[in-house]
């Protein structure tokens, strides 16, 4: 242990990463949010650990065990892809009759059982190498460092006992206790009933490209698939107002199958080949005027859930050719605002993702895991690994990573200039056009605007951390608008 301090005390005292960076290299690389993770998770690679190894101790350096996740991770030796669910559940004490009509946003009655930790063990105890305690002494040193010495205590008895603490130990009766003293419906059986879930990845195809990403509960795929096959019936050109146009429709439609259709995998069927049906593709296809906005009302009347505008993202790429893209969230980005007692972390928010009135298929239920549109993604082109995707923005999540892969694939823009290109976001409801107004050309907002678009000014959406594999080159950016970090060897 006391080699590992001093490797760590050292790290952390090295000249710090250049936020919202971008790292050309040969063998490996990571990009995330945090300057301190990016090196933290860089230090991993360079000891020779693999990607998972690496991700198990970036997510621990972000802080986020009071939440959940997902994982896409790509296995070069079997060149296969496995998706694990690490979102977090309803507690066996959430009904609608306790909520009634409002979910709750903040304090420990909106939090649901976290799934973090439990989500980094079940990936390390199937892909990780280096032994579990060097993973997480780095996120408690930086924690004290930080002068976080309950967050400090917490790892450190999660590198002793490992992840059972958490779930049925000494921190599991601190997350009780307090959040129960504060007014929450967690219980010890909740968490320890908690069970990460392996799942089979959702996989789109488009040309010579194969994306890979998340099944329900999360819409990524539905969604990505959706507006590809709808946009392929149309001619695109990079930058213009008329192509904006069309990906705003297309992605109007997704949004409205998502909230029809999306929900637990346990209790919700999602019809993927009647969605994606040619026929029912060609008939939203047909329904686009190519010269004005469609309002969402004259498509559909369905109510449409809220979703969390706050997750974090990074992506991974070892020595090996393995992959791991990870999205965390708490929620909100400071969760339900609960820390919980003696532990040194927040809890998470993400009751406030369900909805309580039919007929969505999100409704909040004892166990079941919320929809969300978070979207780690992993594109291979023609058989290799090509692009690692990933954003924080909610809802917008798909339709940032959808931006990205046209201009990089399609329009033949660098990865930086497409991490940094003006970005925008249509949902079912609001009908407006949320577009980053610093960035956007005014002729292309005008333009928009004549073609009956509302048009919403946002400074900034999505913090998008990539990767692009090359021959030789591996390319890792991170977000400019954020103060995040890119880095590899």
């Amino acid at each position: 242990m006391k080699r590992i301090a001093v490797a760590v005390a050292a790290l952390l005292a090295a000249t710090p990463l250049c936020a919202g960076s971008v790292a050309v290299v040969q063998h490996a690389a990571i990009a995330t949010s945090s300057p301190q993770a990016t090196r933290i998770g860089l230090s991993v690679l360079e000891r020779g650990g693999n990607a998972i190894d690496a991700a198990v101790a970036t997510a621990l350096a972000l802080g986020h065990i009071g939440g959940g996740g997902f994982l896409v991770y790509y296995d070069a030796a079997t060149r296969s892809v496995w998706t694990l669910d690490f979102q977090e559940v309803a507690p066996l004490a959430a009904t609608r009759d306790r909520f009634g009509k409002a979910l709750p946003h903040d304090g420990a009655i909106s939090a649901a059982v976290p799934g973090t930790v439990a989500g980094l063990a079940a990936m390390y105890e199937r892909f990780g190498s280096m032994t579990w305690r060097d993973l997480v002494a780095p996120a408690a040193l930086l924690a004290r460092d930080q002068k976080n010495t309950d967050l400090a205590a917490t790892l450190d008895r999660i590198a002793d006992k490992g992840a059972g603490d958490f779930y049925d130990g000494e921190i599991a009766s601190r997350i009780v206790e307090g959040a129960r003293a504060g007014g929450g419906i967690l219980s010890l059986r909740d968490l320890r009933e908690y069970k990460p879930v392996w799942r089979a990845p959702m996989k789109v195809t488009e040309r010579e490209f194969d994306i890979y990403t998340l099944p329900p509960p999360s819409a990524a795929g539905l969604m990505i698939s959706e507006e590809l096959t709808i946009l392929s019936g149309f001619d695109l050109k990079s930058g213009s107002a008329a192509t904006m146009h069309l990906m705003a429709e297309a992605a109007r439609r997704a949004a409205i199958d998502r909230d029809r259709y999306v929900g637990d995998p346990t209790t919700q069927r999602t019809p993927y080949r009647e969605l994606l049906s040619a026929e029912r593709v060609k008939q939203w296809r047909a329904s686009i005027d190519p010269l004005r906005a469609t309002p969402t009302i004259s498509l559909t009347n369905a109510p449409v859930a809220a979703a969390s505008a706050h997750t974090t993202h990074f992506s991974i790429v070892d020595a090996h050719g393995n992959i791991a893209a990870v999205t965390t969230s708490l929620g909100d980005e400071n969760g339900s605002g609960f820390v919980a007692p003696h532990c040194g972390f927040v809890l998470n928010n993400s009751m406030k993702d369900f909805a309580t009135k039919e007929p969505s298929p999100n409704l909040v239920s004892p166990g079941n895991r919320m929809a969300t549109s978070d979207a780690p993604m992993i594109i291979l082109r023609r058989g290799e690994p090509y692009l690692v995707l990933g954003s924080s923005g909610g809802p917008a999540i798909p339709n940032i990573l959808l931006q990205i892969f046209f201009n990089v694939a399609f329009f033949g823009t660098s990865l930086p200039d497409a991490v940094a290109a003006p970005r925008f976001d249509q949902q079912a409801n609001p009908d407006d056009i949320s577009y980053e107004y610093l960035k956007m050309p005014a002729a292309v907002v005008a333009r928009l605007r004549a073609m009956g678009h509302g048009m919403r000014e946002v400074e900034s959406i999505g913090d998008v951390e990539a990767l692009m594999i090359e021959t030789r080159r591996i390319t890792a950016v991170s977000d400019p608008r954020h103060g995040g970090a890119a880095g590899g060897y």
